[in-house]
């Protein structure tokens, strides 16, 4: 059983800082951090480890390469993923000293999959394989 999953691959930008920015307020972080992030990508990896047969099919832009390597690193077949020239997706995350968050989400070459992409992705997968989706991607 295969499973492919059409989903988000985003460059999170996290920020600890001490609270949630407010309306007309900048603040200064304390530290941040730049992961890999997308609901999708973080699926894909997390059924890797499970040791699933997982297939991501997405679209990032030419920044987005790493996000690539990332995932091929940790066992996901990335074959099904684009290279497009809108800039992949990014959520700005600000934590604060209690752990609570506030997410900006640009998603990017996420909406630029095009059905095209889709059918022909689709068409190297049969009957018993698995679809995924996550409603973070075009279409």
């Amino acid at each position: 059983m295969r499973i492919i999953n059409f989903g988000s691959l985003n460059i999170d930008l996290v920020y600890q800082v001490d609270h949630i920015a407010r309306p007309g307020e900048t603040i200064a972080s304390s530290d941040h951090h730049t992961f890999a992030g997308g609901k999708g990508a973080n699926q894909s990896a997390a059924l890797a480890a499970a040791g699933a047969e997982v297939y991501h099919a997405g679209q990032v832009g030419p920044e987005g390469r790493w996000l690539i390597d990332k995932l091929v690193a940790l066992g996901v077949d990335m074959a099904h993923t684009q290279i497009g020239e809108v800039p992949t997706g990014h959520a700005i995350i600000q934590v604060d000293s209690a752990g609570e968050n506030s997410i900006v989400l640009y998603s990017g070459a996420n909406r630029q999959i095009s059905q095209a992409a889709i059918d022909s992705t689709l068409s190297h997968f049969t009957k018993g394989d698995i679809l995924l989706l996550q409603n973070e991607i075009s279409h």
